[in-house]
């Protein structure tokens, strides 16, 4: 079963840092997604696409703007993983982990699957 990890961060540094560890530790860049996001600032043209993409993605569940609207005020990122395994959910975790997110949340595709849980 699918699963897509969310580890939202303070800043969009932090987030690429994470992201360039992900890389590192094997995990393959289509796997990886980043997205800076503003809650109080429109979304910038060139990332309205991404948006809408990850509104559309059967591992994303709901709106993704509107679910982590309550953590985004200044320009927090949130890197999205999609995991094909346990192991690559432990994985993803574990190195978002090594770089003090502000949430981890993991969310499952498939029918009858829990729609999310929150790892910190």
């Amino acid at each position: 079963m699918l699963k897509f990890v969310v580890g939202l961060f303070e800043s969009r540094g932090i987030a690429e840092d994470a992201c360039s560890r992900l890389k590192y530790e094997g995990v393959p860049p289509a796997d990886i997604s980043l997205l800076l996001m503003h809650e109080t600032a429109p979304v910038p043209a060139a990332v309205s696409a991404e948006l809408e993409g990850l509104s559309v993605d059967p591992l994303v569940v709901g709106n993704v703007r509107e679910t982590y609207a309550q953590f985004i005020s200044n320009g927090e990122t949130a890197v999205f993983v999609r995991a094909h395994s346990e192991d690559e959910v432990d994985l993803a975790v574990a190195t978002i982990r090594q770089y003090a997110p502000i949430k981890i949340k993991v969310a499952a595709s498939g029918e009858g699957a829990p729609l999310a849980h929150d790892i910190l």
